[in-house]
């Protein structure tokens, strides 16, 4: 990814955002989540929403929307998981756990990329298992999202045609919408904005293979997510430090949540020591998450 001062990346993605906006402002105008003072915001999904935690971008977009509600962020994403198949370490303990663990109050749900390599038959056991997903989670909060996979980038060969591919996940994105509005619940259409950005930017692409993001990548994601959610402009200028803590936090955040030995941690080798040494340490972790969010609040703008 070319990071030059002109990078067509930048003035494509103003320019092709406004006309996005341009001719779904209607649409937008419904798309509405409430955040309400002290809110932890929790992301869930595949590798969409697991490599969000990197970059940092889009929870900075929120924070600086809203720096007066003290807001928090998880991102409980993982690689390969789908609405019906959440494989994770003996012991690990269930989605809803977590949730309520975290105190999940808003919900982001990033589905259907994985899925829909079941193609068109696919669809209605999808929306069925999502409806299940919806149903298991909804206990711990009524404040859920719905967002859309994003679009297969075309890229240069040996990278294949996605042109197929496309097609199936434009389908999967239309029945998460329908899903949304039967639910009553805000739905984000990644597909069709990134799509569009995607084949208008074809010199200096979002992503690193045609599926996973680069970092520039998800500032584009995060400001298709805040145009179609009405989320108020920054209120002041923030800066890069803000991402660097948002990294830092989501990276502790991980040792945390998803420890590396956590056979030893939770598993079945966490006696005679583990269950001694680990808890200390999972408390000291927390702290430093806990910290690490008020650092975060404050650069973007919170009241001290």
């Amino acid at each position: 990814m070319r990071k030059t001062p002109n990078s067509p990346l930048r003035d494509w993605s103003l320019f092709g955002l406004a006309v996005f906006l341009f001719f779904n402002l209607a649409s937008a105008a419904d798309q509405k989540i409430t955040f309400n003072k002290g809110d932890r915001v929790v992301l869930v999904g595949g590798t969409l929403a697991s490599r969000a935690q990197y970059s940092g971008y889009l929870e900075k977009r929120i924070q600086s929307a809203y720096p007066d509600l003290g807001l928090s962020f998880r991102n409980m994403g993982w690689s390969a998981d789908k609405v019906d198949l959440m494989p994770r370490p003996l012991n690990f303990g269930m989605l809803e756990e977590h949730l309520t663990d975290k105190k999940a109050d808003v919900i982001f749900l990033f589905f259907g990329s994985n899925e829909a390599f079941q193609g068109d038959a696919g669809i209605e056991k999808f929306i069925s298992d999502y409806h299940a997903l919806i149903e298991r989670i909804t206990p711990q909060t009524s404040r859920i999202v719905l967002v859309s996979p994003a679009a297969h980038e075309k890229l240069k060969a040996p990278w294949p045609d996605p042109s197929k591919r496309n097609l199936v996940l434009e389908k999967y994105t239309d029945a998460i919408r329908r899903l949304a509005e039967e639910q009553e619940m805000p739905f984000i259409d990644l597909f069709h904005p990134t799509r569009t950005l995607m084949a208008e930017n074809y010199s200096d692409p979002l992503t690193i293979n045609g599926v996973h993001f680069t970092d520039p990548g998800y500032k584009i994601v995060a400001d298709i997510m805040a145009a179609e959610m009405n989320w108020p402009a920054p209120k002041s200028a923030t800066s890069e430090n803000i991402r660097t803590l948002i990294i830092e936090k989501n990276r502790q955040f991980q040792l945390r949540w998803r420890p590396v030995n956590g056979e030893y941690v939770f598993g079945r080798r966490n006696k005679p020591f583990g269950i001694v040494t680990y808890p200390p340490e999972m408390e000291q972790l927390d702290k430093q998450i806990d910290a690490l969010d008020k650092e975060i609040q404050q650069a973007a703008g919170a009241p001290k």
